[in-house]
Order: C-alpha cells, then sequence, then structure tokens
C-alpha cells in the first residue's frame, strides 16, 4: 500500500533531559481572522491599556465569541494588519467579568445549564466546541441534544493520551462533570479508540 501526501521528517539528535522554560514574550500578536472566526467587532482603542481576560473584540455572525486579551498590555491597532498587538506584556493578575444587567437577562430567559453555557461564552471558552453535525460552532442558547466528548485525534506529532493525561485522571473526570453540568437531562458520550492498556481500562471504570 502506498500513501500519497504526508510528511518526511528528517529527525537528529536526541531530545534533551532537561524542560526550557521559555521566557514571557514582550509583545503579543493577536489575529483578528481565523479558520472559524472573524473578530471584527472591535471593542478597544488604539493606545488603551489592557488587563488579562479582557474583551479585545467579538465575532458578530458567531454569537459574539470574544477575543480575550491573554495578557495585560498596551493595544496597538494598526501595528499590524489584521492583528491586534500587545505591547508591554505582562503576566499580572487576570480577571474576566460578566455584566451584571447581561446575567440578570440570562437568568430570566435560560435554566441553570443555561447559565452556564453563557458564561463559557462570555470568558472566551465556548469557542472549543463544535457542531457534530455540521462542525459549526453550537448555538450557546440553544438545548443541546448530547455533548460528546472525543479522546481520539489523528494529527501527526502529537503526544499520546496517557501520557498527556498521565496521573490526571481525577482533573479529566472533573471536566467530565462540568461538561455534564452544561446539560438538563440530555447525556454525554465520551469516545475512546479500541485500544487495551491500563489508563485506558482506569477511564472506561470511571
Amino acid at each position: 500500500m502506498r500513501f500519497r501526501g504526508g510528511y518526511n521528517v528528517l529527525l537528529k539528535g536526541k531530545p534533551e533531559s532537561a524542560v526550557k522554560v521559555m521566557p514571557e514574550p514582550n509583545v503579543l500578536y493577536l489575529p483578528l481572522r481565523s479558520e472559524r472566526f472573524t473578530f471584527t467587532d472591535i471593542r478597544v482603542k488604539n493606545g488603551q491599556k489592557v488587563s488579562g481576560g479582557g474583551v479585545l473584540a467579538k465575532d458578530p455572525d458567531n454569537y459574539a465569541v470574544p477575543l480575550l486579551a491573554p495578557r495585560s498590555g498596551t493595544v496597538r491597532l494598526k501595528a499590524i494588519e489584521n492583528h491586534i498587538v500587545l505591547e508591554d506584556a505582562a503576566q499580572l493578575e487576570e480577571h474576566a467579568d460578566i455584566a451584571a444587567k447581561e446575567m440578570q437577562h440570562v437568568e430570566r430567559k435560560m435554566g441553570a445549564a443555561g447559565i452556564k453555557r453563557y458564561k463559557l461564552l462570555s470568558l472566551g471558552a465556548w469557542q472549543f466546541f463544535y457542531d457534530a453535525f455540521t462542525g459549526a460552532l453550537p448555538d450557546p442558547l440553544g438545548t443541546p441534544q448530547a455533548v460528546i466528548v472525543s479522546t481520539l485525534s489523528l494529527e501527526p506529532f502529537l503526544t499520546r493520551g496517557d501520557v498527556q493525561l498521565h496521573k490526571r485522571l481525577l482533573n479529566f473526570t472533573r471536566g467530565l462533570e462540568h461538561l455534564q453540568s452544561l446539560l438538563e437531562y440530555q447525556p454525554i458520550y465520551l469516545v475512546l479508540p479500541d485500544i487495551t492498556s491500563e489508563f485506558a481500562n482506569l477511564i472506561r471504570a470511571c
């Protein structure tokens, strides 16, 4: 069997015994476009100082998904086209607030699970969800039929899941519990590859 395409990576040397911690960058370049989102609703001004977790822009075509500042810094809007540049980036105390008026409106319209979904949207985490049929961003104000969590990834050069989650099974199960809380009575499905390993058996036993 022959495969067309792919990668032919020539590996030389060997991994170092110690993991090097890279220094914090002084400048961050945040693209306003990605494969899924286009952040056209700019919420900051040139030269404005922002805190980590502050809203820089929103995508009006995707339920106003926010682009959040990963660090505190000074905004530059015209430095690079289609980017927001944060100068003097610093890892200070981060915060992401939700306006009280917005929460009052949401509480009247949605249940407890809906409020949690809205918080995920406002805090920048909802963009990691996909519609199982279309791949689009799900409606955070809608009622999902279920949540599907896949532990399988076919991307090349990724660390095995059992290595990433080694000694983190408790954190993994807590994450599943939080996802379950986004639902009312709908099920949650966990997708595992058909393999036999100690770690896979532990997950199946949860």
